[in-house]
C-alpha cells in the first residue's frame, strides 16, 4: 500500500541534505543525544532508531557497543546513511530499513528505541504518533525509550519587535499614512504560531509546564492534550504573547532544552501572539491550552486553542480566547 500524498511529501522533504546539516550542526541537540546514548547503551543491546536520517544516532549506538541497530526511515536519504555506515566500518551492525517504523518487521524486539522526533514546539510534524506505534510493536518488555519524558513550557512575553513582526502590532500604527487598525481583528482571527529567537529579557515571569508527557507509557492520544498552567508576573509590562519551548529527558543527567535561557538550538522558541494588554507585578495569568490534530493542506499539524484570563487581587480583569494555526515559519 502506498503512503498518502501528504506522507510522501513529508518524507521527500527529508531527502534534502540541508535539513540534515541543520540538525547535525545543532551541537546542543546532537551532542546531548551522543552523551545520552553513550550513557545508556551497553554491550550486546539491540537498538531501534526511528527516523534515522543520515544515521547519526544509529552510529552513536553502534559505536557505544550495541550488538545490532535497526535504522528506519522512509526518505531517500537512507542511501547516504548506508554509505556513511560503510565508510565508518559499522555497516555490519546497522541494518537500514526503508519504510515506516510502525510497519517494518524486525528479527526481534529491541532493548532501546531512540528517536529525535520533536518538531517546533515539539508537536509539529506529529512524528510522535509513529514513535508510539513503533514502541508498542518493537520494544521488549522493560526496554527503554529515548527521550523518556517531554515537557512543554509556556511563559508570558513582552517584546515589541515580535509583536510587530508576528502579531497585530503592525496594524496599530499608521501604515504609510493610512489607518489599518481594522486589520487587528482580522489578524487575531487568523493567528499563526511562528518559530522565533526569544530573548530571555522578554520573559515577564517564570514559565509553567502545560504538558508533561511520559514517552515510555503515553498513548497516541496523549500527544494531543488539554492542559492548564498559571503564570505569575514578576514585573510590570505589556503582554504581547506567549513564548513556548520544550525540554526532553534523554538519559539520567542528560536533558535537552530549547529554553531561551539555554544554548540556542535550531528549534528556537515558539511565539503565540495575543492582543496586547498591560500587566502588573503580582498579576496571575491562567492559561488553558488545547492541542488537537488538524490537516493544513498536505500536512498534519496541531491546532491550538487557548483560553486565558488575567487576575489581579483575585479579580478577573482581562480574558481572551483564540485559536492558533499550528504552522511554523
Amino acid at each position: 500500500m502506498s503512503p498518502p500524498p501528504e506522507d510522501r511529501d513529508y518524507f521527500v522533504s527529508y531527502s534534502d541534505p540541508g535539513v540534515h546539516r541543520l540538525m547535525i550542526a545543532d551541537h546542543g541537540r546532537t551532542d546531548a543525544y551522543r552523551r545520552a546514548i553513550e550513557a545508556v547503551v551497553q554491550e550486546g543491546m539491540t537498538v531501534l532508531d526511528v527516523g534515522t536520517g543520515t544515521g547519526i544516532l544509529a552510529l552513536f549506538a553502534a559505536r557505544a557497543g550495541a550488538r545490532h541497530v535497526w535504522a528506519v526511515d522512509d526518505s531517500s536519504i537512507m542511501d547516504a546513511a548506508r554509505e556513511i555506515a560503510r565508510a565508518n566500518g559499522l555497516d555490519q551492525r546497522i541494518t537500514f530499513l526503508r519504510g515506516r517504523a510502525e510497519q517494518v518487521d524486525l528479527d526481534s524486539r529491541v532493548d532501546l528505541l531512540v528517536s529525535e522526533w520533536m518538531g517546533f514546539f515539539a508537536l509539529a510534524e506529529c512524528m510522535f504518533l509513529s514513535v508510539v506505534a513503533a514502541r508498542d510493536r518493537h520494544l521488549a518488555e522493560g526496554g527503554r525509550v529515548m527521550p523518556s519524558r517531554l515537557r512543554l513550557c509556556l511563559a508570558a512575553v513582552e517584546d515589541t519587535v515580535l509583536y510587530v513582526e508576528h502579531g497585530s502590532g503592525l496594524w496599530e500604527r499608521p501604515v504609510f499614512g493610512f489607518d489599518f487598525t481594522s486589520m487587528v481583528d482580522c489578524e487575531l482571527r487568523n493567528l499563526i504560531t511562528t518559530s522565533v529567537v526569544l530573548p530571555a529579557s522578554a520573559l515577564l515571569g517564570p514559565p509553567g509546564v502545560v504538558l508533561d508527557l511520559d514517552c515510555v507509557h503515553a498513548r497516541a492520544q496523549d500527544f494531543f492534550f488539554d492542559g492548564r498552567v498559571e503564570l505569575e508576573f514578576e514585573r510590570d509590562g505589556v503582554l504581547h504573547g506567549l513564548g513556548g519551548w520544550f525540554e526532553v529527558d534523554l538519559a539520567p543527567g542528560v536533558t535537552l532544552s530549547t529554553s531561551p535561557l539555554e544554548r540556542p538550538t535550531h528549534w528556537r522558541q515558539s511565539f503565540f501572539p495575543v492582543r496586547a494588554f498591560p500587566v502588573r507585578r503580582g498579576d496571575r495569568l491562567t492559561l488553558e491550552m488545547k492541542a488537537q490534530e488538524k490537516e493544513f493542506g498536505d500536512q498534519r499539524l496541531p491546532l491550538y486553542f487557548t483560553d486565558g484570563w488575567l487576575r489581579r487581587a483575585d479579580e478577573e480583569v482581562h480574558r481572551f480566547f483564540y485559536c492558533h494555526q499550528g504552522s511554523f515559519e
